[in-house]
């Protein structure tokens, strides 16, 4: 009985060591959804992700869209990315959508962060649009294809207060709308 319980351990090491292979070492690849552009300090950058959700479960065309991307400049090598969100409480259909502070016009409301560990003095900077328009082409009530396009002039958030000092961006997405 002790002569068969050595020779089932010896084979199951022998396939238990014939199982072990090395693999390659893992290489990360950045994902990228080839979703939309978003326009950062003047430079074009592809988006990371785009995507959805109903902000308001009891009404089917509300929408806030999340949206990130990797703006890196070249010579950086920590993290520096923008991660942006934006609401419109009722797509009534589509169509343009404003915001300008100085009128009072909240049709929509939006919020930017920028993180970058490379800026030794900050490296979480926040922003709220002053002034912008997000135009969104929905899509078919049975879902598909919306498509969100977005100009925003920006101002930093410091302590909940606005720090005047304009930052413009902008870009276009889209997202998959399942129904």
């Amino acid at each position: 009985m002790k002569k068969t319980f050595n020779i089932f351990i010896a084979i199951a090491a022998v396939a238990l060591l014939a199982a072990c292979k090395k693999t390659p070492d893992y290489v990360a690849t950045p994902y990228e959804c080839v979703c939309g552009v978003f326009k950062w300090q003047n430079v074009d950058y592809q988006m990371l992700d785009a995507n959805y959700i109903l902000s308001d479960s009891t009404e089917s065309e509300s929408r806030r869209y999340y949206v990130t991307a990797n703006v890196a400049l070249e010579g950086e090598v920590g993290t520096h990315g923008l991660n942006a969100w934006i609401e419109i409480p009722d797509l009534d259909g589509g169509g343009q959508f404003k915001i300008n502070q100085s009128t009072g016009v909240y049709e929509f409301s939006a919020w930017v962060d920028e993180f970058n560990v490379n800026d030794p003095f900050d490296s979480l900077r926040q922003y709220v649009p002053v002034e912008g328009i997000v135009k969104v082409t929905e899509a078919p009530i049975t879902g598909g294809n919306e498509t969100v396009e977005f100009l925003l002039t920006l101002n930093e958030v410091d302590g909940g207060v606005t720090i005047p000092g304009d930052v413009n961006c902008q870009g276009s997405f889209n997202v998959y709308i399942n129904q």
